[in-house]
């Protein structure tokens, strides 16, 4: 009886702990990305360099108005566009611009352990609203910050 009783005092005592837990993002396991390279030109200029395989039983056109790559995630909100994709596997490149007064630190994303998740998001626009609403739809991929090179 007392094992019941501990039991059912730890259901109650780490319920609330899990109720307000935040809400994971969205994800939609649709593409898969490798081989996720980041280099700078120089300061200002990024680039993005990355092999994608559709998932089993996905079909093209990617039911998005726009297919974006976040490059320095967790702590920098930027993301290029992608080309829309025509083959269900591939190689795909963008090059961000990053305007001087984006505030961009590269020294802060030295850290190897917090700098650089690289994932893709879907671009969906609500219904009667201005603001477009992303998912994620690939895997998350982790890489070394971005230096510069030619």
């Amino acid at each position: 009886m007392t094992s019941k009783v501990m039991r059912l005092f730890g259901f109650f005592f780490f319920l609330p702990l899990f109720a307000c837990a935040p809400k994971p993002e969205e994800s939609k396991a649709l593409v898969k990305i490798s081989n996720v390279k980041l280099w700078r030109t120089d300061e200002q200029t990024l680039k993005v360099s990355l092999d994608y395989d559709l998932e089993m039983g996905v079909r093209l056109p990617l039911p998005y108005k726009e297919v974006l790559v976040f490059p320095l995630e967790p702590k920098v909100q930027l993301a290029g566009t992608l080309e829309p994709f025509v083959l269900s596997i591939g190689t795909v490149g963008v090059t961000l611009q990053i305007p001087k007064d984006a505030g961009l630190n590269w020294q802060d994303l030295n850290d190897k352990d917090t700098c650089c998740i690289v994932s893709l998001k879907g671009m969906q626009e609500e219904p009667g609203t201005k603001t477009p609403h992303y998912e994620r739809i690939s895997n998350e991929v982790r890489v070394l910050p971005p230096q510069i090179s030619s």
